[in-house]
């Protein structure tokens, strides 16, 4: 399993040259497939949405697609990301993204798919793949969100993330907050900022780009 969990995408050198280094091939030759569902129920403007979006495509000149998973039959979103290197999963929010992987059943062919397949998450799309806070840590880290049902995310590791920690836009996203709000897990969580990544090859995790704030499980 070859994962990148990125606060934002393809944010710096640091986490392009990731990806080119799991994946094994120039970066030319690298083919993407988007995943991009989970900005929908997101107030506001949407220029970020544009901004990941574009640092892929410029990044990666190769094949570019965008698979939508509630307008393609599972069949086909398997097809079409067969056909490419890397499944680049843009943000938004996390327990959305989270119900359209389940209802969908992308989340059960993420797993055959990441056997050969790279993953780069981008905030919400990094957030699914760890661990999921009970619901008053949450909304403690994240403020009050809508209900789409979601108690739990796909648990490929054994971590939360939180990312956009120190944003200037983001006022909840600081290391105090972090601490209190993860008091009492039983795993540990990273507070990603935003020219940070988590690397996770097989059972080897490392972080690139700068130090994580790391809050570990209670003991």
């Amino acid at each position: 399993m070859k994962l990148l969990l990125c606060s934002e995408g393809f944010h710096t050198p640091n986490t392009v040259q990731a990806c080119v280094d799991l994946v094994g091939k120039p970066k030319e030759e690298i083919a993407i497939a988007v995943i991009n569902e989970a900005f929908a129920p997101e107030n506001g403007d949407k220029r970020w949405v544009l901004h990941n979006l574009n640092s892929a495509a410029d990044n990666f000149p190769g094949p570019f697609d965008i698979v939508d998973l509630l307008a393609l039959p599972i069949e086909e979103v398997e097809a079409r990301i067969a056909k490419c290197d890397v499944i680049f999963v843009v943000g938004g929010n996390t327990d959305y993204l989270m119900h359209v992987y389940k209802k969908t059943g992308f989340d059960k062919l993420l797993i055959k798919l990441l056997e050969t397949k790279v993953y780069v998450g981008s905030s919400a799309g990094s957030v699914v793949m760890g661990r999921r806070p009970a619901s008053i840590d949450y909304q403690e880290a994240f403020g009050k969100e809508k209900d789409f049902g979601t108690n739990e995310y796909m648990e490929l590791v054994n971590l939360a993330i939180r990312p956009h920690m120190d944003s200037s836009d983001q006022p909840k996203r600081r290391e105090d907050v972090l601490r209190k709000s993860s008091q009492g897990l039983d795993f540990p969580v990273y507070g990603l900022k935003d020219d940070s990544a988590i690397i996770v090859h097989d059972e080897k995790i490392e972080v690139v780009g700068s130090e994580p704030y790391i809050v570990q499980p209670r003991q």
